[in-house]
């Protein structure tokens, strides 16, 4: 029987390449991202395309892989900007920005891999959003705004798709270690201890290794579909 392939968008981001890592385990893996550390993710489990989202000519690329790919089991999107910024604070050109990549090149990259996974019996989608799309946030409106319709997004592909067999979930993670992450927190104005304000939860950041996990039980699973899945340490429990 052929492998099952799965392709992941942000692969070598600080969530993306461990979820890759671990995918290798069980499904064949395609790894999209602009950055040239995609190219170290290449071995014989894993074929590897640089292209960034947003160049236009990127469709024509990916689509010319996929018609040349079988057996598209899953599509996992773990792409994303975090750009600080209350509504007086955000330019419109950040606002734009956020929005175009956080949400508009999901949707138009969700929209080119959908024909390919359904011509399985079942298949899989997977967005990642953030646990700050779940619950409010200082200085992050924008990110916050794009991840909480993110999660909106994955239950209207739910209904609108599982019966052409796509299962469509959200995981919303708390805050991991990434570059991310690190470059936003330095541009914070206002309040800059408030992520971590954890009243005794037991971590602050979360392990990427069990969100990959995660991603991997989803994948294994026909009875969630449009949920939005928190892991983040009960940080939203607050």
């Amino acid at each position: 029987m052929e492998e099952k392939k799965v392709i992941v968008f942000g692969a070598s981001g600080g969530i993306g390449k461990t979820v890759v890592s671990s995918l290798k385990s069980e499904y064949s893996v395609i790894a999209v991202d602009k950055s040239d550390a995609v190219m170290e993710l290449e071995d014989e489990k894993t074929t590897v395309l640089q292209l960034d989202m947003e160049d236009e000519a990127a469709v024509d690329k990916l689509q010319a892989l996929l018609d040349q790919t079988s057996n598209l089991y899953g599509a996992v999107f773990a792409t994303g900007i975090m750009i600080p910024g209350s509504v007086t604070e955000l330019s419109q050109e950040d606002w734009d920005k956020t929005v175009q990549i956080n949400l508009t090149l999901i949707f138009q990259y969700t929209k080119l891999v959908l024909p390919y996974l359904m011509k399985n019996k079942r298949s899989h989608i997977i967005m990642f959003a953030s646990h700050l799309g779940v619950v409010g946030s200082y200085n992050l409106t924008a990110y916050s705004v794009t991840k909480a319709a993110l999660i909106e997004f994955v239950k209207c592909l739910a209904l609108d798709y599982g019966d052409a067999g796509v299962i469509a979930n959200s995981i919303s993670p708390g805050f991991v270690k990434t570059p991310m992450l690190s470059k936003a927190r330095k541009s914070f104005s206002t309040n800059k201890k408030w992520m971590f304000a954890c009243g005794g939860l037991p971590k602050q950041y979360m392990n990427p290794l069990d969100i990959a996990n995660l991603v991997m039980y989803l994948l294994n699973q026909e009875s969630m579909n449009g949920e939005n899945i928190v892991i983040d340490g009960g940080y939203s429990a607050r």
